[in-house]
C-alpha cells in the first residue's frame, strides 16, 4: 500500500500544477523578546519588546534537509534523489537552494526527510560544531579559518577565507554558494532521543 501511495504521489508531483499548494504571501507573526541577564521580573517587564518575524517559507532562498528514515521500502527514484542530495544515511543533513526544483523533489521524498528554513545563527552553529570540509577526498574538520582559506580562497578569488564568509554565502545564497556547499561534507547529526528533542528537530513548519 505504501508503494502504491508513493506511486500516486510521484505521478501527481510530476504533473505541472499538482505540487502541494501553499500561500504566496508571507505570514508575519509577533513574539515577545526579553533580554538576558536581567535582575528581576519588573525589569523584564520594562525591557521586553515585541518583534515581528516571518513564520513561513515564502521568499526563502535556503533550506536545510535532514534524512530521518532508513531505506526499507524506499522506491528507486527516492533513493536517487537522496543520493543526489548527498543524504545517503539516516541523520545526515545538507543545505540546498530553495528553488522550484528543490521544492518538487522535497514533495517526492517527504516521508524520508524533514526540512526547514535555517537562521543565520543555526548555520553558524552547524558549521562550527559539526562542520567538515572535503579536501582531496578526505573529511577534514573545520577546526580553524586556515583550513577554509587554503581550500576556498583561490577558488573563490578571495571571497571566502573564513567560517564567517561561509556562513554569509550560505545564508544569503551568494555568488559563491555552490562552491561553499560543494566543499562542505554532509553534516553527521545525532539521532534525537527524547520526545522534546524529536519535536525540536521536526521543524517542517516552514516547508511548503
Amino acid at each position: 500500500r505504501a508503494m502504491r501511495n508513493h506511486s500516486i504521489r510521484y505521478k501527481r508531483v510530476l504533473k505541472k500544477g499538482m505540487q502541494k499548494r501553499a500561500s504566496n504571501s508571507k505570514i508575519e507573526k509577533t513574539k515577545i523578546v526579553i533580554p538576558e541577564g536581567l535582575k528581576d521580573a519588573e525589569e523584564e517587564l520594562e525591557l521586553q519588546k515585541e518583534v515581528n518575524f516571518i513564520a513561513n517559507s515564502v521568499g526563502a532562498k535556503l533550506v536545510f534537509i535532514i534524512r530521518i528514515r532508513e531505506p526499507n521500502g524506499m522506491p528507486k527514484n527516492v533513493k536517487k534523489i537522496l543520493n543526489n542530495m548527498k543524504l545517503k544515511s539516516i541523520n545526515e543533513g545538507t543545505f540546498r537552494r530553495y528553488d522550484e526544483a528543490t521544492k518538487k523533489k522535497l514533495h517526492l521524498i517527504e516521508p524520508w526527510v524533514t526540512y526547514g528554513i535555517p537562521s543565520k545563527n543555526m548555520i553558524n552553529d552547524l558549521i562550527r560544531r559539526r562542520g567538515h570540509g572535503k579536501i582531496d577526498g578526505k573529511r577534514i574538520r573545520l577546526s580553524d579559518n586556515v583550513v577554509v582559506e587554503k581550500a576556498l580562497s583561490d577558488e573563490t578569488e578571495g571571497a571566502v577565507i573564513c567560517v564567517d564568509d561561509m556562513v554569509y554565502e550560505l545564508h544569503m545564497v551568494g555568488n559563491e554558494f555552490k562552491k561553499v556547499n560543494s566543499f562542505l561534507w554532509t553534516f553527521q547529526l545525532s539521532s534525537p532521543r527524547t520526545k522534546f528533542q524529536k519535536e525540536k528537530l521536526g521543524y517542517k513548519e516552514g516547508g511548503d
